[in-house]
């Protein structure tokens, strides 16, 4: 490895650390706006969309608590804007994020979807188009299909 092919590859990956410390640090801000706004919701029982997200400005400015709502509105655009203008941009680093899914849902069978998708012609970009009687015998139903495993074995 050359000088130059060394030092291109230090400046990748400084240039990746840099964009890691960006997105860290933008996740602890947000974790501490958390917090805050958790001591709001605390202190005056819900949130601050359902208490005081109808009033205006002015009507906030006449209220005896009016620094704190003011201090709580400022935290919750605040918040907004860093997950919409921070964390919705492409270059935060590739992971997964997901979402758990409730353990009532019914699961898809990947493979038989994948499977039977090449078999019929179908893209699978095309699969969730799929009329609800065809994707039946790709779902399985975690409650359903347990009590039915259950009854058999009895």
């Amino acid at each position: 490895m050359n000088h130059d092919d060394f030092s291109r590859d230090l400046e990748r990956q400084r240039n990746a650390q840099v964009e890691i410390t960006k997105h860290q640090t933008v996740v602890q801000r947000l974790q501490a706006i958390k917090e805050q706004i958790k001591a709001f919701e605390n202190r005056y029982s819900g949130t601050f969309e359902d208490l005081f997200g109808h009033l205006s400005d002015l009507a906030i400015y006449g209220m005896s608590e009016a620094v704190d709502i003011t201090d709580w509105k400022e935290l919750v655009q605040i918040r907004k804007r860093l997950l919409v203008e921070e964390l919705d941009r492409n270059d935060i680093p590739d992971g997964v994020y997901a979402v758990h899914p409730d353990p009532n849902d019914p699961k898809v069978k990947v493979r038989k979807l994948v499977d039977w998708c090449r078999v019929n012609g179908i893209p699978l970009s095309e699969a969730h188009r799929l009329p609800r009687t065809v994707m039946e015998q790709f779902l399985e139903y975690p409650n359903k299909d347990r009590a039915k495993d259950e009854r058999e074995q009895d």
